[in-house]
């Protein structure tokens, strides 16, 4: 079976998935703002034609178009391609870039901008935002904290001289057992 219908060859190397994983993220507000109708207008041998999208869909164009020219680049390299192998997918990168820049310019897009912007955030951020985890090491904290109080408590009771004869259930006082409290 080739790896085209869906199994891939058993000789096809491994691609490392933090080359391949997503590098661009964008809040809320921005993906509202993106989903706002616009035209795209071209003309073939059929006359003139026009498409219904919006910025959002042309952002996530130029981003697919830029992450696959990454993917063919690094392909080449990571493979060891020659021949008309390598220069196939150095001329399809080549032609993507070239629509990709145009998409960036008519929405006014950078895509480099936006990868180094979202490494920066990365590298700045090392905390997860993961609250049950936050929670797991608050709890983890406050069992360690209990158990070193609890060691401490029997400590200090194993080093406190001994006090006069008294029983724990009779204290020293004046005071009467609990359950004569309610009799007197």
């Amino acid at each position: 079976m080739n790896s085209h219908e869906g199994i891939p060859s058993p000789n096809m190397p491994e691609l490392p998935r933090e080359l391949y994983e997503p590098v661009f993220a964008h809040t809320i507000e921005i993906e509202e703002y993106l989903k706002q109708e616009l035209t795209l207008s071209y003309v073939d041998l059929d006359g003139s034609h026009e498409l219904q999208t919006c910025c959002g869909d042309i952002l996530k164009t130029i981003n697919a178009l830029m992450d696959y020219t990454r993917m063919l680049d690094l392909v080449c390299e990571q493979w060891k391609l020659t021949g008309f192998h390598r220069a196939t997918y150095e001329y399809q990168a080549g032609k993507l870039r070239e629509i990709a820049e145009k998409f960036q310019t008519a929405i006014g897009y950078d895509y480099a901008a936006a990868v180094e912007k979202c490494r920066k955030k990365q590298a700045k951020k090392q905390r997860t935002d993961d609250v049950g985890e936050d929670a797991l090491a608050l709890t983890v904290r406050k069992w360690q904290k209990t158990a070193e109080a609890q060691a401490e408590d029997t400590k200090a009771e194993h080093q406190k001289p001994p006090a006069a004869e008294s029983s724990a259930l009779f204290p020293i006082e004046d005071s009467l057992p609990p359950w004569e409290d309610d009799f007197s």
